[in-house]
């Protein structure tokens, strides 16, 4: 499963910059990004499964893996889901608490039920494509100075006042938000996009990245921690 999880991340990886450059969020970059939900889901329920198993044993009840929005939370869903393991095993227990999503480095495993249910429902297509601009202008001493202008919302620089600003030697209208131009100046603006989940609203690729990435360390240390 966490190989399934690398390779479908590699797809998303190679797809999505396709579908960043045609501003087009395609069918093939969806089936990917699911994928990756799907068998990250998979691959801690499984591990949840594997401890169930081997410390618990009875029914052929599967359990998901906890994952708690705080301690209290965690703990609740822990004794839900394996039932007496933290009694019993506290080193376990322990390990699966390393993983939760109010961890320093895990926050994105708190969204991975969410857009797991969403790929459920059939509705996980929806994301919002998100520009960001980038102005890049040669400088007169050489080289290249380079800034974010304001947006609404983003931030980002913004130039006030009269007159002409001067960036690292480049005289920028606060009019325009842009440098003053000449036969001598060139001036680029990058359009940098991303997609967003809308729910939750947050980047695609990165959170997929960290995504997998904190599942495979939670698969890894459960299973040292439990011998498995």
């Amino acid at each position: 499963m966490l190989r399934k999880c690398d390779e479908a991340l590699g797809e998303v990886e190679t797809i999505y910059t396709r579908d960043v450059a045609s501003h087009d969020l395609s069918d093939d970059l969806l089936y990917d990004i699911r994928t990756v939900v799907q068998d990250c889901q998979s691959a801690l329920d499984a591990t949840a499964t594997r401890v169930k198993d081997k410390y618990l044993g009875g029914s052929s009840w599967r359990p998901y893996f906890p994952l708690g929005i705080d301690p209290a939370d965690f703990a609740t869903k822990l004794e839900s889901q394996l039932k007496g393991v933290a009694a019993a095993e506290p080193g376990i227990a322990q390990a699966f608490e390393r993983h939760q999503p109010y961890q320093p480095g895990k926050t994105e495993l708190g969204y991975l039920h969410k857009l797991a249910r969403a790929n459920k429902h059939s509705d996980f297509s929806e994301q919002t494509r998100e520009e960001t601009r980038r102005v890049v202008a040669s400088s007169p001493g050489g080289g290249t100075v380079a800034w974010t202008p304001y947006q609404p919302g983003k931030g980002g620089v913004i130039f006030g006042g009269g007159g002409t600003v001067l960036i690292n030697g480049v005289p920028v209208n606060p009019a325009t938000q842009l440098p003053v131009p000449s036969p001598t100046q060139t001036v680029v603006q990058h359009i940098l996009v991303g997609w967003n989940f809308v729910d939750p609203p947050i980047p695609v690729l990165p959170t997929l990245k960290a995504l997998v990435q904190q599942v495979r360390a939670a698969v890894a240390d459960i299973g040292h921690e439990a011998d498995l």
